[in-house]
């Protein structure tokens, strides 16, 4: 760009330049007046290129800045993205929370109600027997009215046996109550567990009460031992035997006597009749009195049992009793610290669905006034760049506009005075020329001589060569003449030996004085020229008006 610059500014100086030769062909121009006006140039050139490159530098110095800025606000907005599913992790994991508090609220209040029904059957059951070891105690201290016992015994032994089987029957029911207790817990320690995996900051304390509570609660539960089953199972047996034989007793009376009308009614014989029913008599008496005796011993020892039925039935009652107490003791406590607990844990949870919305609404607000960040940056670049390029434009404009102007003011003389100039300059290298002309001819005069002589060395050398052969020929003439006179030819050796050595000689002085012309020549023409000639060589050199 900038050698193209260069060039039309040439191109613009060379068409001034013609146009003021034009103008005016009798102005001078020197060359201090064009090495001004082209150091003008430069300098107003790199000025201007300065210029330029500051402010590129500026531009990417700005650009730089803009990029710095987008990549913080874009790490900042990857470092928000992961937010949302945090505070939606957060909300998923306070409503599993809720839901466990819940589910657990409806297993105590199931609890206390399962209890409150234990305690009802077993006051009843208390009151039961309360009433029925006061009667039995007044019916045992009245012997006279065991006639009229007898009939009320199968039934009261009845009850009994129902009564005994309605309190296995609540032993049962208390039984699979503590077991649900104990699925409860057991529930309520694994939902406790998942509270701990929830990373809550109250959960290791929690746990550690529950944990102590739970402890105790196992401790101090007692187990229902097998072996009162068997016992019971025994009793019920011995009394439904009892109630067989009283039944059996009772029933057996009326029988006898249709049986023995019947007799009485089917015998025509009076005296058969009467001993019959004297023996008849004498076998009811007998079986009345036996019945008497069984029925006393079965009374005693039902009785007996009866007594020690409820002295143990009053010793496991009261044992029950007590460890209900202490079980109801320690589930209200541990249900009281439960409550605190979830209190507790409600309020934190409250505290941290403040903290959450509080930490959403700080998001949000952080978002907006980045967005709004982002869009002041970007409208703020674009003003400064439209801004910075209208000015860098009319800047541009101007300079190129002065430099026009400052070109045409200050080259329009020196471009003027160009031509003229040029004329001396031009009439100096043709001077100059005329010069080197007439040393081109001085040179070519002596090149001329040179081959002259050298024409005339070869010459001699080539007359010498003749004779040089002519004496060869000669001697071989007298080599023949050596062949028929070979004593005369060893006579003339010694002549042709010393005349070959001065022809030797001879050759030898010649080829000396022929190198030494062309080594004079040689070291005369060394170059194109021009050449000092001596003026005995000069014999005439044309004058300049003789020149074409």
């Amino acid at each position: 760009m900038t050698n193209q610059f260069c060039w039309l500014v040439l191109l613009a100086l060379s068409a001034l330049s013609g146009r003021t030769l034009a103008a005016h062909p009798a102005a001078e121009v020197t060359n201090q007046e064009i090495r001004d006006a082209i150091l003008s140039l430069v300098h107003s050139y790199n000025q201007l290129d300065n210029k330029l490159e500051r402010h590129e530098q500026r531009e990417r110095a700005h650009a730089e800045q803009v990029k710095k800025s987008l990549i913080l606000v874009q790490k900042n907005l990857r470092a928000l993205e992961p937010l949302p599913g945090m505070i939606g992790r957060m909300e998923s994991r306070t409503g599993e929370i809720e839901t466990a508090l819940l589910q657990h609220g409806t297993q105590i209040a199931k609890f206390n109600q399962q209890q409150v029904e234990v305690s009802q059957t077993l006051e009843g059951i208390l009151n039961w027997l309360t009433n029925n070891a006061q009667t039995l105690e007044s019916r045992n201290s009245n012997g006279a009215g065991r006639d009229e016992d007898e009939e009320s015994v199968g039934s009261k032994l009845d009850e009994v046996t129902a009564t005994v089987r309605e309190l296995r029957r609540e032993l049962a029911e208390l039984k699979s109550d503590r077991d649900a207790t104990e699925d409860v817990n057991r529930q309520l320690l694994k939902e406790t567990e998942k509270l701990v995996n929830s990373k809550l900051s109250s959960a290791d304390e929690i746990i550690s009460k529950m944990e102590e509570k739970l402890s105790q609660f196992y401790l101090t539960s007692p187990v229902i031992a097998t072996q009162n089953v068997d016992f019971e199972e025994r009793v019920l047996k011995q009394l439904a035997n009892l109630s067989n034989t009283v039944a059996e007793s009772a029933t057996a009376r009326p029988n006898e006597n249709v049986q023995a009308a019947a007799t009485s009614a089917s015998l025509p014989d009076k005296q058969f009749i009467q001993g019959l029913v004297n023996e008849t008599l004498d076998a009811i008496n007998d079986m009345r009195l036996e019945v008497l005796t069984a029925s006393d011993k079965s009374f005693t020892k039902t009785a007996t049992r009866i007594k020690e039925n409820n002295e143990v039935l009053q010793t496991s009652v009261d044992e029950i009793l007590k460890t209900l107490t202490e079980e109801l003791t320690t589930a209200e406590a541990f249900h009281n610290t439960a409550k605190e607990q979830f209190v507790s844990m409600n309020e934190t949870m409250a505290q941290l669905s403040v903290f959450v919305l509080k930490a959403g609404d700080n998001i949000l607000d952080a978002k907006r006034g980045i967005d709004y960040g982002i869009m002041q940056i970007t409208r703020e670049i674009g003003d400064v760049v439209k801004e910075n390029s209208g000015s860098l434009n009319a800047t541009v404009t101007k300079r190129f506009d002065e430099i026009g102007e400052t070109i045409l003011d200050n080259h329009n003389g020196a471009l003027a005075n160009l031509s003229s100039k040029i004329e001396t300059e031009i009439s100096q290298v043709w001077r100059q020329i005329g010069i080197m002309y007439q040393e081109i001819s001085s040179s070519k005069q002596a090149l001329d001589r040179l081959q002259e002589q050298t024409e005339t060395y070869v010459n001699g050398t080539l007359n010498t060569m003749d004779s040089m052969e002519g004496k060869v020929s000669l001697i071989t003439n007298r080599m023949t003449e050596v062949d028929s006179n070979l004593n005369y030819l060893l006579g003339r050796l010694s002549m042709v030996t010393q005349e070959f050595n001065q022809i030797k000689l001879g050759l030898g002085k010649a080829l000396d004085e022929i190198k030494g012309s062309f080594a004079e020549v040689h070291n005369r023409v060394r170059g194109p020229g021009p050449h000092r000639i001596s003026s005995d060589e000069v014999e005439d050199v044309p004058s300049l008006d003789s020149a074409p």
